[in-house]
C-alpha cells in the first residue's frame, strides 16, 4: 500500500459526546489522500466502540491500554505516520471542508516552509471568536517571544523535517508541550499562517482547572526564558513574570507598571539589535501590540493617564500598525471621555 500525502494525527481521550460530528468533518475533506491515524490514549467511554465502528479504509486506530497523555499520545503517532505531512486535529474540534487541501497547496507552492498553520473560529459558547495568528515566516517567529505562534488543532508539518530534527514533544511541560515544541521548530526553518480559518475550535465544559491554568502559566514562562535566551538575555524571576503578564494585558493599573513594562520593551528592542535574533519590522510590530494590548486593558481603569502614557512612548510608533493602534487607542480613550488629563 502506498503512503498517503498527509497523516492526520488525532488523539482522543473519552471524546464519545464530540468523536462523531469530529469525524465526519474530517472524512469529509475535499482532499482525500489522507490517513487518519487515531491515538485512543486509554478512554473509558464509548470512544472505541466509535472509532471500531467507521468503515472507513482511511482510519487507523492504535490503543493505548496505558494511558501516555497527551504528549505521549502524540509522540506514540508521530512514530507510526507513514504521509509526506503530518497534519494535527484534536477529537472535539472540526476541520473546514478545505482545511487539507489549502495547507498541502501551500506547502507545495513554498518548499521552504516546514510548518503551516492556520487560523481558529471558537464555538460552544458565545460570543463566538476568531483567533487569529501571525502570516509570514518572521512574524512567527517574533510572535512566539511572547505567544504561542500557532493554533495546535491546525497545523501541518513536514514529516521528515521534524524526523531529521529530532522534534517531539516534550511532556515535562505540560500544558504548553505544542507552545514548546513550536519554539524550537522554528528555529530549524521557517513556518508560518494561512490567514484564513481552518478548523472550528470548540469551547466546552471540560476546560482547564484552576490548577492547570497555574500550570500552564508556570510552564509558559519556561518557554519564554528560553526564548529571551536568544537575545542573550537571562530574565530574574521578577522579569519573567512582567514579561508574561505584559504579553496577557493582566499589568496592574498603576504608572509604576507603564514605567516597568515600558523599560522591559525596551530592552528587548536594544538586545536584538546586537543578537539579530527577530526581524526587526516584526519585533517592533510585536512590542508595539504588547504596549497597545496592555494599555488598552486599563485605559478605563486609569483614566487620561494611561492615554499620555502609552501615546508619549517611543513603543507607540514602532512597527508597520503602530498608526492603526494609536488611532484605536485614541478612539477607546475618546468614547471613554478621557481626554483633558489624568482623572
Amino acid at each position: 500500500m502506498s503512503a498517503p500525502k498527509v497523516t492526520i494525527l488525532m488523539p482522543a481521550l473519552n471524546a464519545e459526546a464530540f468523536l462523531p460530528e469530529s469525524l465526519a468533518s474530517i472524512l469529509g475533506q475535499t482532499f482525500g489522500d489522507f490517513e487518519l491515524l487515531a491515538v485512543d490514549d486509554g478512554s473509558t467511554d464509548r470512544t472505541p466502540e466509535i472509532l471500531s465502528a467507521s468503515r472507513d479504509p482511511r482510519l487507523r486506530v492504535l490503543r493505548n491500554e496505558t494511558r501516555l497523555k497527551l504528549s505521549g499520545a502524540l509522540n506514540r503517532g508521530l512514530a507510526e505516520a507513514r504521509g509526506e505531512f503530518i497534519a494535527r486535529m484534536d477529537a472535539d474540534d472540526l476541520m473546514r471542508r478545505d482545511r487539507l487541501a489549502r495547507q498541502v497547496e501551500h506547502l507545495a507552492r513554498n518548499p521552504e516552509i516546514g510548518c503551516c498553520g492556520g487560523w481558529a473560529r471558537t464555538f460552544g459558547v458565545k460570543p463566538r471568536q476568531t483567533l487569529r495568528f501571525p502570516v509570514g515566516a518572521e512574524e512567527a517567529r517574533a510572535f512566539s517571544l511572547f505567544y504561542a505562534p500557532f493554533a495546535h488543532p491546525s497545523v501541518m508539518f513536514r514529516r521528515e523535517w521534524f524526523e531529521k530534527e529530532g522534534l517531539r514533544y516534550d511532556g515535562s511541560f505540560y500544558p504548553t508541550e505544542d507552545y514548546e515544541l513550536w519554539s524550537r521548530a522554528i528555529l530549524r526553518f521557517p513556518c508560518d499562517n494561512l490567514p484564513r480559518v481552518l478548523v472550528d475550535y470548540r469551547i466546552h465544559g471540560k476546560s482547564m482547572t484552576g490548577g492547570e491554568w497555574s500550570d500552564m502559566d508556570a510552564q509558559t514562562v519556561r518557554v519564554q526564558r528560553r526564548i529571551l535566551a536568544q537575545l542573550g538575555i537571562e530574565p530574574s524571576e521578577e522579569e519573567s513574570r512582567l514579561h508574561r503578564a505584559a504579553s496577557m494585558g493582566k499589568l496592574s493599573a498603576a504608572p509604576e507598571s507603564f514605567d516597568r513594562t515600558e523599560a522591559w520593551l525596551l530592552r528587548l528592542e536594544e538586545a536584538n539589535r546586537g543578537a539579530r535574533a527577530f526581524d526587526p519590522v516584526a519585533l517592533d510590530d510585536m512590542l508595539n501590540y504588547v504596549w497597545f494590548r496592555m494599555s488598552m486593558a486599563v485605559v478605563r481603569t486609569m483614566g487620561g493617564e494611561a492615554w499620555k502614557r502609552y501615546r508619549g512612548s517611543r513603543l507607540a510608533v514602532l512597527g508597520p500598525r503602530a498608526r492603526l493602534r494609536r488611532w484605536t487607542m485614541g478612539l477607546a480613550a475618546a468614547k471613554a471621555g478621557l481626554f483633558g488629563g489624568a482623572r
